[in-house]
C-alpha cells in the first residue's frame, strides 16, 4: 500500500511540475511576442505580408490574394483557426512568430478593402486607421490577431475582416 502511495505522489508531482513549466513557457512565449510587436514599424509590413503569401504557397499550395477580399478572408481565418499557419510559420526559437507575417496580410486586406492607412505608434506594432464617415476608427491588426490565438473563438477573425470592410453600416 505504501508503495502504491509513493508512485501517486510522485506522478501527482510530476503532473505538477509539467503544468508549471507549461505555465512559465506560455508566459516567455507571450512575452517574446509582445516584445516583437513593439518593435514592429510600418516599414516592416510588406516583408512580413510577403512572407505570409509565400508560407500559403509553399506549405498549402494556396494563394491568398490581397484583390480577393472574401476568398482571403476565409483562408486566413481557417489557417489560424485550425492552427497550420502557426506550424508552417514557426521558428525554433520564435513559436509564435505566425503573428507577425499572418498580422500584416490581416492588415493589409484591411487597407485595400477598407482604404485604410498604416500608422507607426509610440509604444507597439502599427495601427491601421479606417475612415468612417468624417473621422476614422483606429483598429490594431497585430494585437487583434495575438488576441484572436490566445482567447478567440473559430471565425471571429472572418468576422473582424468583414465587419472592417461595412464600418460605416456598423457605426451608423
Amino acid at each position: 500500500m505504501i508503495v502504491l502511495a509513493w508512485i501517486l505522489a510522485a506522478v501527482v508531482a510530476l503532473l505538477v511540475l509539467v503544468f508549471a513549466w507549461g505555465l512559465w513557457r506560455l508566459r516567455k512565449s507571450t512575452s517574446q511576442v509582445r516584445d516583437e510587436l513593439a518593435r514592429l514599424k510600418v516599414a516592416d509590413v510588406e516583408r512580413l505580408r510577403d512572407e505570409c503569401i509565400r508560407a500559403f504557397r509553399q506549405a498549402f499550395s494556396e494563394d491568398l490574394d490581397l484583390g480577393d477580399f472574401e476568398a482571403s478572408a476565409r483562408l486566413l481565418s481557417r489557417r489560424i483557426d485550425d492552427g497550420s499557419l502557426k506550424t508552417a510559420l514557426a521558428k525554433d526559437e520564435f513559436w509564435w512568430y505566425y503573428v507577425l507575417p499572418a498580422g500584416a496580410v490581416l492588415g493589409e486586406l484591411m487597407r485595400v478593402h477598407a482604404q485604410g492607412e498604416w500608422k507607426d505608434t509610440e509604444d507597439g506594432a502599427p495601427e491601421m486607421r479606417i475612415p468612417v464617415g468624417d473621422g476614422e476608427a483606429t483598429t490594431y491588426p497585430f494585437d487583434k490577431l495575438f488576441k484572436q490565438v490566445t482567447s478567440g473563438d473559430k471565425g471571429d477573425l472572418y468576422a473582424f475582416l468583414v465587419a472592417s470592410r461595412q464600418l460605416d453600416r456598423v457605426v451608423a
